[in-house]
């Protein structure tokens, strides 16, 4: 028995008491954003993008909910309980596993080898560094290498190797929906293009702005933004939406159950209103260098 669970086999053993996996998700997320505001201010973490790196993350991160903090799945760790932890095998329900842990450490030292023979992305320019930043985001999903914490501690060691290449990633605008169909494509399909796709896009200021201002007006109205695929529209791809509003330079539409966003002047009729169906072919979002150069 991997003995991370309490006798539910559900809810993961915790420092903070909670004693229902509901309970510990709400109550892990103060903890967790206040180390991570904290690290953001301070730079506790040596950046050495290596496997050392990405576990100095999750220890920081997660230190104040689990006695493991900082441990991979394939570690043994005795708990104050008494019961040794330890998960080598882990897959979502139906999807292929992930690595297996004897696996664990070799296949996060590859990822910190790639990384120094690249010289940690440096020098690249923004879409090709999303690119490149996208496979070692897949690679790390997949190897999993935690029991619980890997999307955050991912999402932090993408945020400073990009920092560390010259380029800003900002995750604050990729719904759950969003980043869940990413990792599901690039784990189960070997399919990066999603994951690229959201790099690129998080990584375009103008993109990033335009996504900032829609979920504040979601959010205003109470709306689950988190719970669609929420993206900017993509130039070269072609989509039948029903607007959902127009505002300044940029409107919003549905299609299916995915919200879009996309630039009013991709608009085939400047008279068109809420409800209505149209087609839209989007064109390219204006590049950072561009917006400041305006």
């Amino acid at each position: 028995m991997p003995h991370y669970t309490l006798t539910d086999g559900e809810t993961l053993k915790n420092k903070l008491g909670a004693h229902s996996h509901n309970e510990l998700e709400a109550r892990e997320v103060d903890f967790v954003q206040a180390r991570e505001a904290e690290h953001t201010l301070q730079q506790i973490i040596e950046r050495t993008f290596d496997a050392g790196h990405l576990k100095a993350i999750h220890r920081h991160l997660f230190q104040d909910v689990y006695e493991w903090a900082g441990r991979t799945r394939d570690e043994k760790v005795r708990l104050s309980d008494g019961t040794i932890a330890t998960e080598p095998l882990l897959y979502r329900p139906g999807g292929k596993p992930f690595l297996v842990g004897a696996q664990i450490r070799e296949g996060l030292d590859q990822i910190g080898d790639t990384l120094r023979n690249a010289d940690y992305l440096r020098g690249l320019p923004r879409s090709e560094f999303a690119f490149r930043a996208a496979s070692i985001l897949a690679r790390i999903n997949t190897i999993h290498p935690f029991r619980e914490g890997n999307g955050r501690t991912q999402r932090l060691f993408l945020r400073e190797l990009a920092a560390e290449a010259g380029h800003t990633l900002d995750f604050r605008v990729v719904s759950r929906e969003g980043m869940i169909q990413a990792s599901i494509a690039a784990h189960e399909n070997d399919d990066i293009r999603s994951m690229h796709r959201m790099l690129d896009e998080i990584s375009n200021p103008n993109r990033i702005a335009a996504l900032s201002t829609a979920i504040a007006f979601l959010a205003g109205m109470n709306f689950p933004w988190n719970d669609h695929y929420f993206a900017t529209m993509e130039a070269g791809h072609a989509a039948e939406v029903t607007i959902a509003g127009i505002s300044g330079q940029h409107f919003m539409a549905r299609t299916g159950s995915a919200i879009l966003i996309g630039q009013r002047s991709d608009l085939p009729d400047a008279n068109i209103t809420s409800g209505q169906r149209t087609q839209v072919f989007p064109s390219q979002w204006p590049e950072p260098s561009l917006a400041e150069g305006e």
